[in-house]
């Protein structure tokens, strides 16, 4: 039941950081006070659920790399993350990538990923789902859910990026008056259909253009020295 199954993407707000990490910044590795960061996980973990739980979040390096949680390596090296395991909260954070949760309510089995356009090229995608099936789930139970991230309209690349894709993966490209706009989404769910996962939710939420969210790219633009980070979290009840 899919009532065993909890999850949120969260915004950026309510939480106790100050400045431009104002307020829920949930990265640990951005340059916010470390305190305050710990105390946004604390606040994100029981508003998620009010349990004492392990949570796990990776350190993120647009890699293709998923692992099957474990209690005593809470920051492990990798972007993505699977469980049965209803002791664990899984997280990670975002700030234009998509957070992409996964669930097999039939099997008891979640994952989350973290999937820029590197991680998504790279098979992470591809790597949770299979992380799934070795803890038991089946490709046909899997639901899948993108939270918020940049969106085609926002998320504008040059003509190297794009030479650098597979071929099949370069019409998800958008050519408007000598700009060209990239479909994270829509490559997203390409790959959730070609692995198999037919069922498939999307926000539509965009981080770029949504105040509630951080913003890499906004962070970019408005010349700030850093960025906060949104935190995603998944557990089994």
């Amino acid at each position: 039941m899919k009532n065993r199954i909890k999850y949120k993407f969260f915004s950026k707000n309510n939480g106790i950081s100050q400045g431009i990490y104002k307020s829920l910044n949930c990265g640990i590795r951005s340059f916010d006070n470390k305190k305050d960061v710990k105390k946004n996980l604390e606040i994100a973990k029981k508003i998620l659920l009010n349990r004492n739980r392990t949570l796990i979040t990776p350190n993120q390096y647009h890699s293709n790399k998923c692992l099957i949680a474990n209690a005593n390596d809470p920051y492990p090296q990798c972007d993505a993350l699977v469980t049965s395991d209803n002791s664990l909260i899984l997280g990670i954070t975002t700030a234009d990538c998509l957070p992409i949760i996964f669930y097999d309510s039939n099997n008891i089995v979640v994952g989350i990923a973290h999937a820029g356009w590197r991680g998504l090229v790279k098979g992470v995608i591809q790597n949770t789902i299979k992380k799934m099936v070795m803890l038991g789930a089946q490709k046909s139970s899997i639901k899948s859910i993108i939270g918020p991230c940049i969106r085609v309209n926002s998320y504008e690349v040059s003509e190297n990026f794009l030479n650098e894709l597979k071929i099949q993966y370069q019409k998800f490209a958008v050519r408007r008056t000598r700009k060209i706009y990239f479909d994270l989404p829509k490559l997203a769910k390409y790959i959730l259909l070609e692995s198999g996962i037919s069922n498939i939710h999307d926000t539509k939420k965009n981080t770029y253009l949504d105040r509630n969210y951080f913003s890499f790219r906004q962070s970019k633009i408005k010349k700030e020295k850093d960025y906060g980070r949104n935190i995603n979290l998944v557990t089994l009840i």
